[in-house]
Order: C-alpha cells, then structure tokens, then sequence
C-alpha cells in the first residue's frame, strides 16, 4: 500500500529552466545561491589600479608648482624679466639691475619702452637706435640667452 503524498505549493521542482531552490529551514528565509556561496553576496570585482593617471597628475602638480616658485622668486627678486613699461628700476650695472617700486630711494629709471627679439650683438653694435622711438630713453639694457635673442628695456630718469 502506498502512502499518498500532500499537494506541493507552487510548480514542482525540476523542471528544465526552473532553478532548483533549496528547502528553506525553519525561521530561515531561503538565500539566493551566489558564486561566493550561499547566503553570500557577490564578490566585487577588483579595482583598477590607476597608476599612469596618478603619476600624470603628479608631474602636471610638480610643473605648476616649479612655475609658480620661479614666479614668487623673480617677482621677489626684482628680475627684470618681470619688468613693464612704467616700471622702475634701481642699480648700478647690468649685474645688480633689478625693479622696485618708484617711490623708493634707490628708483633712478624708468622703463619708457621694451623692444623684443634683438639678439646680444645687435644691441652692442646698434643699441642707440634701439630706443630712438623713444624720446625720453637715456640709456638701455639687454637681457637674453648667449647667441640667443632678448629684449631691451629702454630706460628713462624717474622723475
């Protein structure tokens, strides 16, 4: 004599395309089956290490902050590389020119032109012409790379 078994709730088991879940236990929700194994969330995938970016922002960071020293430095300085028309200047020779501010004691020039693109040689054999645009110019300064080209401030009197 055989026993006759109680009706299953839902579609029975087994079934191709039916996934086959496991009993659930008494006051135990029944877990989805993942790859790390039951109960278990999915593993997260590895990150990438982004090296090349990282080494990238760091040159660009170092470069911007070798450029903004060389700046604070000149400006600190008083390199003529910074000077502009209307600026001052104070010094003796080529060695010791730097700008200062016009009100200052030592202030005995006034930049009244800046000519660029004159090489070295150009300015010792032809500097009087150099600044002949401007009037007030009683003397001037080259400043530039060795067999390279420069600029020439053309230097008026502070008055």
């Amino acid at each position: 004599m055989t026993t006759p078994h109680p009706p299953q709730a839902g579609p029975p088991q087994g079934y191709p395309g039916q996934p086959v879940s496991q009993p659930a236990q008494p006051g135990y929700p029944v877990q989805p089956n993942y790859p790390g194994g039951p109960g278990q969330p999915p593993a997260e995938p590895p990150k990438k290490k982004r090296r090349g970016l990282r080494i990238a922002l760091q040159l660009v960071i170092g470069a911007v902050v070798f450029v903004l020293v060389g700046a604070v430095i000149k400006f600190a300085t008083g390199d003529p590389d910074i000077a502009n028309v209307g600026d001052c200047m104070s010094g003796t020779s080529a060695d010791d020119l730097k700008v200062v501010k016009c009100t200052e004691a030592g202030a005995q020039y006034k930049i009244v032109g800046k000519v660029e693109d004159k090489t070295q040689s150009e300015f010792n054999s032809d500097s009087g012409s150099i600044c002949k645009a401007f009037p007030t110019a009683e003397s001037a300064f080259w400043k530039g790379e060795e067999g390279g080209k420069g600029y020439v401030l053309c230097l008026g009197p502070n008055k």
